[in-house]
């Protein structure tokens, strides 16, 4: 998931003290004339009333005379808060959706109902539909907690005009980091008052992107099992990969905005539409609103380190069932059909997503051209560290904190990153 404070959410869940239930269904059972059950299920974004989950809530009720669902989605980035603070409080929808960088988190807090005896008593339904590295991310402490919604792997995205006005070539599948950084200082101009103008490169304070250019320099911030910062999050490999990462947006030839600079012009996709920037490591969200523009763009692989590595993260979605329904059969009922090849295919028309399916994925391949590199990424991704485990949040807020001090020249990426490593390391131990 791309925007959610992670820590916010993580304290607020903690602050209210959810815990888990397990069990059956305690209220009325699907399935039953005589009183028609009434779900709610919520994600973030879309408040379009023809919207995919929309259409899919309408047809549900066609086709069940027992239950009623209604979509309630929650618009711009007060998901998570609304989300926690209404799990809190006992009044959470019966499904929701939740992005792959949280999903130990409300697994760990006793949010969301474990699915597999629910599974293994559904004779109609196999997973087997789905590709199966996707559903194995949400399998945590070895149970089912989610079933896919859709999924992006973030790729290497080109602004074609910038690259055209400047004669260079695109970006390809040869292309190392070297390549990429090389060709954004060619983008990146000044005006006659030093001010710059445009940038080649976005090296943001994302995480996402930033963990896939370590990876390619052979290093990570964390163990296999996130237990560990010591030794990853500061080694030798790390500190110096990262003091080049910084150096592309403070350095003295920056080739990328600072934070502050890609807010005051409207974030990185309003500057890429606007030919302010060349090229940004992001997912296929951005697909609605680039096709909406004028601007011609183009997808590529995320280049490859020094030593041939490419490395990239799948961002994804699932439903989960609220452990602390009323009416878990039902929901379960609800979430199968919305991670069905049905919804599937609803959603993978407009192009911003790929479906989690196996046979509507093997149609997307064998027809996508233009984002070809995008689908190709998904043999490279990586898990981050939010799924390795339930620090995840830990390492993601010392991160953070640490970029946040580098950028701002309140410390060195050494002193910065070895601080955050005991940090991290302290907090787990607690």
């Amino acid at each position: 998931m791309k925007k959610w404070s992670i820590v916010l959410i993580v304290a607020m869940l903690a602050a209210f003290g959810l815990s888990a239930c397990g069990g059956k269904d305690e209220g009325e059972k699907a399935g039953t004339k005589d009183k028609v059950i009434e779900l709610k299920f919520t994600a973030w974004g879309d408040v379009n009333s023809n919207g995919p989950e929309a259409q899919l809530a309408e047809e549900f009720n066609k086709n069940h005379d027992d239950i009623k669902v209604v979509f309630e989605p929650v618009p711009g980035d007060g998901y998570g808060t609304k989300l926690t603070t209404s799990l809190a409080s006992g009044t959470a929808p019966d499904v929701f959706l939740i992005g792959e960088g949280d999903f130990y988190t409300y697994v760990d807090k006793g949010a969301v109902e474990p699915l597999d005896s629910y599974l293994e008593n559904d004779n109609s339904f196999s997973t087997d539909v789905f590709q199966q590295e996707l559903l194995n991310m949400g399998n945590i402490h070895d149970k089912l907690y989610y079933l896919p919604k859709d999924f992006n792997p973030i790729s290497l995205w080109y602004n074609k005009t910038m690259f055209d006005e400047a004669g260079l070539a695109y970006p390809d599948d040869s292309w190392t980091w070297d390549d990429l950084i090389d060709t954004a200082k060619k983008l990146t101009v000044k005006d006659d008052n030093g001010k710059y103008t445009q940038f080649g490169f976005n090296a943001g304070t994302w995480q996402y992107p930033i963990y896939t250019y370590l990876w390619a320099h052979g290093t990570s911030i964390s163990n296999e099992d996130g237990t560990q910062a010591e030794g990853f999050l500061n080694n030798e490999k790390t500190i110096k990969a990262m003091e080049n990462y910084v150096n592309f947006s403070i350095g003295s030839d920056r080739v990328s905005p600072t934070p502050q600079d890609t807010e005051t012009l409207g974030g990185d996709s309003s500057m890429f539409m606007t030919n302010k920037l060349g090229m940004m490591i992001t997912g296929r969200w951005v697909k609605g609103d680039l096709d909406k523009s004028d601007i011609e763009y183009g997808t590529a692989m995320i280049p490859k380190g020094p030593e041939g590595e490419r490395a990239g993260i799948i961002a994804a979605a699932g439903w989960a069932v609220n452990s602390k329904g009323k009416n878990k059969e039902a929901a379960y009922e609800l979430a199968k059909w919305l991670s069905g090849p049905e919804a599937q295919k609803i959603r993978a028309k407009d192009g911003k997503v790929l479906p989690a399916t196996l046979t509507d994925l093997e149609e997307v391949k064998s027809t996508e051209v233009s984002e070809k590199a995008v689908i190709d990424m998904m043999d490279y991704a990586k898990k981050p560290v939010t799924m390795l485990s339930s620090n995840g949040p830990i390492f993601v807020e010392e991160f953070g904190n640490a970029m946040e001090k580098v950028l701002l020249k309140k410390s060195s990426v050494e002193d910065a990153f070895n601080e955050a490593a005991a940090n991290v390391d302290e907090k787990i131990k607690k």
